[in-house]
């Protein structure tokens, strides 16, 4: 039979139809590359279609009777039609949107070699997988030859001969529900790879944990048919080898709406009450944030607080703040059950007690000097979906309710005595377990913040910028509950957090294996020389009392990490030659610091310094030169320092300095001044014309707000830092940049704001994304090579008129007048010009008083004048932006010149003409908005200038001009008209509705007009090369369907 043949190799008449086909579509579409791409593409997909259909298995008659062979077909159509949908709740709010993912997987063809695609569908218990993957299931198992959903692996697995179970469900189904004996697991893999017979298969593996079934599967692919799908849904994202090729689907909470939707579903019924709501309105939030978007939290509470009355809501909810749900908890608990040991389990529950919402890299130092193996576990743990780690700031996130189930784990330990549980998070417990002094041996970890604890009010004295708290519970005071001794039993204490705790007696037999020494306002003066600290591998003693950290010398070998910030009491730092492994030093805001200890030189593992505005210190010592492995130096608002080292050009690892806020008014010879540039100046040759040099390995440089003068900065060679990456010059008197600022080929970003001075910005490199100039009064024009967005970057620069490639303000008189008359109605420019004054604001300006006290007093200046200024009055100006040019002139009314005229802004959208027998194409629009200010215009906020909003609602594309310079009428009584041109060349097509909408902002709308060009009704003579005219033509991303002009 020679049919199928021909019909998978396209021979015979199939063949010759296609090669009509094709050689017509050759001939007659050839000219049209979009309609010959289309062709080409319905071509091959008639060619791909035919071969599928020779390779369909059928059903072969041979000598069989008729009758017997017409009612096995029956047979097999009706096995194939009858195959049961399965069950998913009635109330499946937002199935859709999360399983689109998962179904589009399933629809699309195959992309590689293998005849079957492997999907793992994961995420945290009752986050809604299995509901998922049964949802994709009923949509899809229609298409497939064979489709088999094996439920409850897991759980089915662990049973005796729970996988040869499995192989028997899964047999039965590609025998058409005949019964199979299997003895063995290698027998029931025989049989199913013989059963398979390459038909195309859709196999959902439903709560896997092992990769065993799975990897047996994919040994057997080779019998799949073409297309075969298989979806597993597990808790173990890393279930499977990369070797193994799979995609792998995360699945996401709810969003807020949907979780709102599920929870009312099942606390108020199917009619979901809105007077039941308002009645809980009170409690409803609090518990739907309490369940963080996870379905099944969203059931069991809403179903369990359904028909209940006020009170016991508010009961459950304060429940629920201690003691979670056991449905839920034990749900989400057997996720911590599979982990591989108790190494990953300890971890997890520190994690959970402790470590919420910290750093990824500070936790990894503080576990891994505790015996943990912490960067592999913490990856177990994302696996399992357990823990998160936000990709920004690298903090460690977990789901509240996963935080919970962890924390119900320690309290599980111990629910009535708190001291013998091995992690105290709650402080509550903390307190009563040091005030009775139950703690014991079990005890790990210990988190108390007095500020917590109810029933003890707090009496605050201010000291200063510190505040001292004491505290009183009936006739006894704190000190009299908290004492050292109730720590003696606590051995194995490693993780203390105290927050405004005042502890008495003696540190002899406190804990001495601490790792973690955090205790914000340490009331002390001074830590006492019995306190244990010699396996502390982090102090951080923020807020503190201390004037000085300890008498004379301490040997901490495990120290690290060394944090006293905004100890406003801090006098002198200590002697540092104990502290080996120290890498960051943290002194930021200590007010009273007037001196830094000479043996910081010996801190050769130093990596990060901050001195951030300890506005007392006037030097660092000299011996700071010799922290060969620091990266990071922070000076800072230091506004009293009148010495720095000379040969701080040692520091040959350093990569970011902040000497911004350094003061250099009336300096002597021993100045910062004169201390930093004679550091820069060394070994730069003769003085005559000295050059500065900053560290060539800088990355960051911050000498903002420092009063550099014109004269010291034009000597500043940039050149050298082919590192830097970011600059920051702001609040400096500086007229312009170096020409050394163009060979920095790494600078991304560039910050001048409020150098007030600055006329010109240009020969920013290229590769800068990033230009802050805020405030730059000055500023009139910039550069093409500087990229920043009008708004991010040119804010308060209130005599701006052009940015190259942006926009550019120039006096009407220049733009050739049919152009005007042609594209904009104006066709009196010599009248205009010669009667005509306009006045005109720059719109990008706001009340930026706040920003006074942090520059100098020559900017404060400046700033104040920002908000005395009158508009400008100028002849009539053409403002070019990219595709857009403006005018603004006295006007009352649109000009009959405009096809279209609305009076109402709620109805401003038109239909663009469709003649069927015309092929015009659509070039530009011109649009005329009237509008006037019946009260007096303030500066009052960034976007309070008018704005055009243009949608094709056809295309869903959206443009808004939020023009840099708009006119203001005279007064409240008269108008102001602003006439623009759109240049939208082939965006637009003839029958596409369009919207346009004139955004008055401060003012009142009066009217806006339209009309349409096409290309053969323009003059042809305004084709110059204007770099503004492409910005219409911008690529839109599915995502953002909306493009700002100037914004």
């Amino acid at each position: 039979m020679l049919i199928l043949p021909n019909l998978r190799k396209h021979k015979g008449s199939f063949g010759e139809a296609l090669n009509r086909h094709e050689e017509k579509f050759k001939c007659e579409r050839v000219h049209e590359n979009n309609e010959k791409e289309y062709w080409e593409d319905k071509l091959k997909k008639w060619k791909d279609a035919l071969s599928q259909a020779a390779d369909l298995a059928g059903m072969v008659l041979e000598n069989q009777h008729e009758s017997t062979f017409i009612k096995k077909i029956i047979n097999v159509i009706s096995t194939r039609l009858s195959r049961p949908a399965l069950y998913i709740a009635s109330c499946s709010i937002g199935i859709h949107r999360r399983a689109r993912p998962i179904n589009s997987w399933v629809q699309t063809d195959v992309s590689n070699n293998s005849n079957i695609e492997v999907l793992l569908v994961c995420g945290i218990g009752g986050i809604g997988k299995t509901t998922l993957a049964k949802f994709v299931y009923n949509l899809n198992f229609g298409y497939f030859e064979i489709s088999c959903f094996l439920a409850n692996i897991r759980e089915t697995s662990k049973l005796p001969n729970g996988l040869i179970t499995l192989q028997k469900q899964l047999l039965s189904i590609l025998r058409k529900n005949e019964k199979v004996k299997i003895s063995s697991v290698d027998e029931g893999i025989i049989k199913i790879r013989n059963a398979l017979c390459y038909r195309k298969v859709l196999l959902v593996l439903d709560d896997v944990d092992e990769p065993d079934l799975v990897e047996a599967i994919f040994d057997m692919k080779d019998w799949f048919g073409f297309g075969s799908k298989i979806i597993v849904t597990t808790r173990h994202k890393s279930l499977l080898r990369p070797q193994l090729v799979h995609e792998v689907h995360e699945v996401g909470i709810l969003y807020t709406i949907e979780a709102n939707e599920l929870f009312n579903f099942h606390a108020f019924g199917h009619e979901n009450n809105q007077i039941s709501k308002d009645y809980y309105k009170e409690y409803l939030e609090e518990v739907i944030e309490w369940c963080r978007g996870l379905p099944l939290a969203l059931q069991v509470i809403g179903s369990s607080l359904a028909g209940k009355s006020k009170n016991v809501w508010r009961s459950a909810i304060e429940k629920l703040r201690e003691i979670p749900t056991n449905k839920i908890v034990d749900k989400l608990r057997l996720s911590y059950e599979l982990l591989e040991d108790d190494h990953d389990q300890n971890l997890f529950l520190h994690l959970c007690c402790f470590f919420v919402g910290m750093k990824k890299d500070f936790v990894v130092r503080i576990l891994d000097k505790c015996d943990f193996y912490t960067l592999v576990g913490i990856q177990n743990l994302i696996d399992r979906s357990l823990v998160t780690i936000d990709e920004y700031v690298n903090d460690i996130r977990m789901h509240q309710l996963v935080r919970d189930m962890g924390r119900d784990i320690v309290r599980r330990e111990a629910t009535v005595d708190s001291g013998k549980r091995s992690r105290l998070w709650h402080h509550t417990d903390s307190y009563n377990v040091l005030r009775g002094k139950t703690g014991t041996e079990a005890v790990q970890g210990m988190v108390l913040d007095m500020r917590m604890i109810p029933l003890i009010p707090l009496r605050q004295s201010q000291i200063g910028f510190f505040t001292a708290w004491s505290s009183k519970l009936g006739n006894f005071s704190l000190q009299d509950h908290v004492r050292t001794d109730a720590f003696e039993k606590m051995h194995k204490l490693k993780f203390l957090q105290f927050n405004k705790v005042q502890v008495n007696g003696s540190y002899k037999n406190f804990p001495k294996g601490l790792r973690w020494l955090c205790w914000s306002g340490f009331p002390e003066e001074c830590i006492p020389n019995e306190f244990p600290m010699e396996n502390v591998v982090s102090i951080d003693m923020r807020y503190s009392s201390l004037k000085q950290l300890w008498n004379g010398y301490k040997f901490l070998q495990y120290l690290e990490i060394l944090d006293l910030s905004h100890s406003y009491e801090l006098i002198t730092t200590p002697d540092f030659s104990g502290l080996p492994n120290l890498e960051k030093l943290i002194l930021e805001h200590c007010t009273k610091l007037i001196n830094v200890h000479n043996t910081i030189g010996c801190l050769q593992k130093l990596m990060i310094l901050s001195l951030k505005d300890c506005q007392k210190l006037k030097s660092l010592p000299d011996s700071i030169c010799e922290l060969k492995s620091l990266e990071t130096l922070n000076i800072s608002g230091c506004s009293n320092i009148v010495y720095l080292p000379t040969e701080l050009d040692k520091l040959t690892s350093l990569k970011e300095l902040y000497a911004d806020g350094i003061s250099m008014i009336n300096l002597e010879a021993q100045t910062w001044y004169s201390s930093l540039w004679a550091w820069a100046w060394k070994g730069s040759g003769p003085l005559l014309s000295p050059k500065i040099h900053f560290p060539k390995s800088l990355h960051v440089l911050n000498i903002a707000k420092c009063n550099l003068s014109p004269d010291a900065f034009n000597k500043v060679d940039l050149g050298i830092m082919t590192l830097l990456h970011w600059l920051d010059l702001g609040g400096n008197p500086i007229n312009d940049l170096p020409d050394s600022i163009k060979n920095l080929t790494r600078l991304k970003t560039l910050n001048i704001a409020y150098c007030t001075k600055i006329k010109y910005l240009e020969g920013v490199p290229s590769n800068v994304t990033d230009v802050n100039a805020d405030g730059c009064i000055s500023l009139e024009k910039v550069g093409s090579c500087a990229k920043g967005h009008p708004v991010e970057g040119y804010i308060n620069c209130i005599n701006l008129v052009e940015v190259e490639g942006v926009f550019k303000l120039e006096p009407l008189e220049n733009v050739d007048p049919q152009v005007l008359a042609n594209n904009m109605g104006i066709s009196n420019l010599e009248t205009i010009m010669k009667s005509t004054m306009v006045s005109l604001v720059f719109g990008r300006v706001y009340n930026a008083e706040r920003l006074r006290n942090e520059y100098p007093g020559f900017v404060q200046d400046d700033i104040t004048s920002l908000f005395s200024l009158s508009p400008k009055k100028l002849p009539p100006q053409i403002l070019y932006h990219r595709g857009v040019f403006s005018t603004f002139l006295p006007g009352e009314s649109v000009p009959n010149w405009f096809s279209y005229k609305f009076t109402d802004a709620a109805e401003v959208y038109c239909t663009l003409p469709n003649n069927l027998n015309s092929h015009r194409t659509i070039n530009g629009l011109s649009i005329c908005f009237v509008y006037k200010c019946p009260e007096p215009y303030t500066n009052v906020g960034l976007y309070d200038g008018p704005a055009i909003w243009l949608r094709n609602q056809t295309k869903d594309l959206n443009w808004a001009l939020y023009p840099a310079w708009f006119g203001l009428p005279e007064d409240d009584q008269t108008g102001i008209m602003w006439l623009s041109y759109w240049k939208v060349n082939n965006l637009f097509e003839q029958g596409d509705i369009i919207e346009v909408m004139g955004s008055p902002q401060f003012a009142e709308f009066k009217e806006l007009g339209v009309k349409i060009f096409y290309i053969d009704e323009q003059i042809e003579n305004y084709e110059s090369n204007d770099p503004f005219e492409d910005i219409l033509r911008n690529d839109f991303s599915d995502e953002e369907r909306t493009y700002y002009i100037c914004t």
